[in-house]
């Protein structure tokens, strides 16, 4: 008796031995969202979650993040969490993703997708095959699209928002003449190329790219023709800058436009968190004091504004590697939708995805009104993403053959109707 007695207690310490000094779950996840706000949404998840580690890697999103993500994908390696844009990159990693419906509903109830902005419901499902209902991607922050421009700068030279596209050309000559990059365009990202082709695209018809992606109106339709063509006037009435076709957006466009250098910029609301990157820098960036944005005015042919354009920013899609680690998915739960969240938002870096949330702390009145137009604009905004990892790609290189003078708006325009033609038909 006493040695069995003996043997249990033996046992039982070892056992509290082990969970004491048990190693904490791990979790990969990899992104290209900030990383020193992702630092604050981990170490705000693991105070709640002290059992759980961790392991963020941060890349540059092109062409690193994407490039990284392709290797990975291809040797089976992907870490439990990566960040995804919805539409095309998700779909082009759907099948290394799981359907999260039924952990959503246990985390948030039956009807928690109703609980996401409405541009951002249409695109979560963007391009899933006809009948998959499965969300292979969570929303963590919305964004709208704008043209941020430098306030000091313009009330040096005695410039004002322009409201027509001549002005537009004005003020860019101006600021060109002053040694200033008018209007930075990253133009060897893709992405950005769309962004702005969007903001033209729905100049001449509002939603008209949504209905090309859907087969509802051919993309070589006159309005998309005089968009491309519109984004060609762009580089040759010297609103982007000289060199644009060989220049990135991050970090090159966004580190000129903090430091003064840039008068204008099309990226969106993101750009308030610059005001919270420490040591500013520059003047202009300290309490978002110098910047303020504004939407493209009527290029020729159009007789509208851009309308807002946006939607998901980031969201972040749980892997099958992750699928079979629980922690994964409850901290993908916060980071979209709790603890993780807020400090993103603290960070003003972007908009949410889930109504109800807002940024706490100190926020000075002119980010505070800037946020709020966002806001306010979220609603009525025009689709920012395309479907189809072949259409984006088609798309792309139409961009970037028209900008260069090798491709007519039409011919370009016709190829990616094919690309579109043979997406739809899979």
């Amino acid at each position: 008796m006493f040695k069995k007695k003996y043997l249990a207690a033996a046992l039982a310490t070892l056992l509290a031995s082990t969970a004491v000094h048990a190693e904490p779950t791990e979790v990969t996840v990899w992104s290209w969202f900030v990383q020193s706000t992702m630092e604050k949404s981990i170490a705000a998840f693991e105070e709640k979650y002290p059992d759980i580690d961790v392991k963020y890697t941060y890349y540059n999103y092109s062409p690193e993040y994407i490039t990284a993500l392709r290797a990975a994908a291809a040797s089976d390696s992907l870490p439990d969490v990566i960040g995804l844009q919805p539409g095309a990159l998700t779909q082009q990693y759907r099948k290394h993703l799981t359907a999260i419906n039924d952990k959503a509903v246990a985390e948030w109830g039956e009807n928690w997708s109703e609980k996401i902005f409405p541009i951002n419901r249409r695109q979560v499902l963007m391009g899933n095959p006809e009948g998959d209902e499965g969300y292979y991607i969570v929303p963590q922050e919305s964004q709208v699209l704008a043209i941020w421009y430098n306030r000091r700068v313009f009330e040096e030279l005695g410039l004002s928002v322009p409201d027509t596209y001549e002005e537009l050309k004005n003020v860019a000559a101006t600021l060109s003449d002053k040694g200033m990059i008018p209007m930075f365009q990253g133009a060897a990202d893709g992405w950005q190329n769309v962004n702005v082709f969007l903001m033209l695209a729905n100049q001449f018809s509002p939603g008209i790219v949504e209905k090309a992606q859907s087969g509802d109106m051919p993309w070589t339709s006159p309005e998309l023709v005089s968009a491309m063509n519109a984004w060609k006037g762009l580089f040759d009435d010297g609103i982007f800058q000289q060199g644009a076709l060989g220049a990135h957006a991050y970090p090159t466009g966004a580190q000129l436009l903090a430091q003064g250098k840039v008068g204008m910029m099309a990226l969106g609301s993101w750009w308030m968190q610059e005001s919270k990157f420490p040591p500013p820098l520059s003047q202009d960036v300290e309490n978002m004091e110098g910047f303020d944005y504004f939407f493209l005015p009527a290029v020729p042919g159009s007789t509208r504004s851009s309308p807002p354009v946006g939607g998901i920013d980031i969201g972040y899609g749980l892997t099958n590697n992750g699928a079979s680690n629980d922690a994964a998915w409850t901290f993908l739960a916060e980071l979209t939708n709790g603890v993780g969240l807020q400090q993103a938002l603290n960070d003003l870096n972007d908009l949410p995805a889930f109504v109800g949330h807002e940024p706490k702390g100190e926020v000075s009145d002119h980010v505070k009104k800037m946020y709020d137009r966002f806001m306010a604009e979220l609603p009525n905004a025009e689709n920012q993403r395309l479907a189809s990892p072949v259409v984006s790609e088609a798309l792309e290189n139409a961009l970037a053959g028209v900008a260069s003078g090798d491709q007519s708006a039409e011919d370009a325009l016709k190829a990616v109707q094919v690309a579109n033609d043979a997406a739809m038909e899979k």
